[in-house]
This record gives C-alpha cells, structure tokens and sequence, in this order.
C-alpha cells in the first residue's frame, strides 16, 4: 500500500461541502468524496449550500452552477464576499463567456467540467489542499518566532487582546508573567552565540511544556518570555512562575561536551479591567526589576 503524500493526508483532514441538484450525480460522488476527504457536508442546491457554509465553515466547496432556489456562482458569491480563505471548486459543463467572467469576478478557485471524472477530480482538490497547507505554513511563520517556535511577538499582541476582551466580558481573572534568562549575556560569550540559542530554544521548550493548553507563551525580545494565563489570579500565576522557575533551574543543556545551567528571573501581575498591555506590563516589569536587584532566579509580584 503506498503512502499517502502530504496533500491527501492534509485532504483527509479538511472539511469539503458538496453542492449538487442531480441526485444520480450527488449519490456518486458523495460515496467518492467520503474516502478522500475529512468531513463532507452536502446540499441539494445554492440555498442550502449558503446554509451548510455558515454552519460548518468548510475548507473547500465543490459547486454546481445551475440549481433551483439559488444558483452555484450566487452562492459562491455570497460566500467570497465575507471569506477570502475558503476554495470555491466549480463543476461546470458551460463554455459560456459570461460564465467565465462572472466566477473569475467572485474568485472561484478551480474549475472541473463536466462530466466529471474522479481521478480529474481528486487532483483538483489535492491542488486546493495544497494551497491551503502553503498559506497555512505563511500564516504560521507570520505568528511564530522561528528561533524557540513559539508565539512571536505580533502574535502575543493578538493573544493578549483577544484574552483582554474575554475577560472583561465576563469578568474572569488574566494574569501575565514576564521571564528574563539570568546572565544570558555571559553564556554567548563563554560558549558563543549558537550555544546561546540552543538555550533559548531549551527554556523555551520548557515553559511551553510546563503550561496549560489555554494558557500563551511568547518570547518577547532577547532572552525575555511573555506568559498570558486566562482564568488565572495572582496567587494562582506566582505558583505557576515557581513552577516555571524550578523547571528552568533544573535545565541541563548540553553544548560541545559541557553543560550549560540557567536560571530565570520572573515578574508576575494581573491585569484589570480597561488597561492596555502597556499599562498591564509596566507593574511586571517592575517586579521583574525587582527580582533581578533582588538576586535573581526568583519571583517577584507586580504591586496592586
């Protein structure tokens, strides 16, 4: 049996909405579609189509164009005009220009005539579970900073403000920690600056492991780490800073037949209804001072 390629098992993990007034046509192709795709949703007609978009948020749509209540090139219309992202696949048996004009005006994707072949069809979809893996990919490295792998600074922004915007609706505690990699300056200069990589990628590996699901990590700059925890008070985020701290501390980070050992320095705040991030990192920002003047590898709690 062979392997499938990275397309057909991205494929197998997609949800593709199906839309096709010709029941012979539809009962064929749904039983093809089902082996080859994650999820499928299917519809008689534009109308339902619509419907079935806006509650399953598909990946990829595969559309008739003539159909009773609403035609496919309406419905995908509808469609493009809120989402950009979604593969819009049209099965068509027309030749007609203004055909042609209309669906490259909407944006449809790719198109399959008819009669339709399987194979022709399945190739054609690869190709829309391909773009949509590619443009996943940039909008992963967009987010991710591509030393630790974790979130980026953009993408911490983002968090942070979509967390802000929760908690102030329904009244729940956002707590955030800023870590700071102790005397990271000495061990690009004792081991070089590739040894002082690998170190960030261990505490940040680290931390990340260390944490909820829910809950962020980010690294902010240098050797600095941003925590977001959702749900979480100040006497709840300082026990997570111990844990942090302790799970740093213990870190033996190999390099070239040595060890290397580091510590964290962390400063920990809640944040309250109406601030910025700025005005939410400033009072952890000053603990984190604090627990840097205060001897390092601790944790320090922002001031009410």
């Amino acid at each position: 049996m062979n392997a499938r390629t990275p397309d057909q098992e991205y494929l197998k993990s997609l949800t593709v909405l199906y839309v096709e007034d010709e029941e012979d046509a539809r009962e064929q192709f749904t039983l093809f579609l089902r082996r080859i795709v994650g999820m499928l949703i299917v519809a008689r007609d534009g109308a339902e189509g619509l419907e079935a978009y806006r509650t399953h948020h598909p990946h990829i749509i595969i559309t008739d164009i003539q159909m009773p209540n609403m035609d496919g090139l309406t419905m995908a219309g509808e469609i493009r005009h809120s989402d950009r992202n979604v593969q819009i696949l049209l099965l068509t048996a027309f030749e007609d220009v203004d055909y042609l004009k209309r669906s490259i005006n909407i944006g449809v994707d790719k198109y399959v005539t008819k009669p339709v072949n399987g194979f022709q069809l399945h190739e054609t979809l690869l190709e829309c579970a391909h773009s949509l893996l590619a443009e996943e990919a940039l909008q992963c490295a967009a987010r991710t900073d591509h030393l630790t792998g974790i979130a980026n600074r953009w993408e911490f922004i983002n968090r942070f403000n979509t967390e802000k915007g929760r908690a102030e609706r329904h009244g729940t505690p956002l707590s955030i920690i800023i870590a700071d990699i102790d005397h990271f300056k000495s061990v690009n200069d004792t081991f070089g600056h590739n040894a002082g990589d690998r170190v960030l990628r261990s505490v940040a590996n680290a931390i990340s492991s260390s944490i909820r699901v829910e809950d962020a990590c980010g690294r902010w700059g240098g050797e600095e780490f941003m925590l977001l925890l959702p749900d979480t008070n100040l006497d709840a985020a300082a026990r997570v800073a111990e844990k942090l701290r302790q799970a740093v501390s213990e870190l033996s980070i190999p390099w070239e037949g040595e060890s290397i050992a580091v510590t964290l320095s962390m400063g920990v705040g809640q944040f309250r209804p109406g601030m910025t991030l700025d005005e939410c990192i400033q009072p952890v920002d000053h603990a984190l001072y604090r627990a840097k003047t205060g001897g390092r590898n601790r944790v320090e709690l922002a001031a009410p």
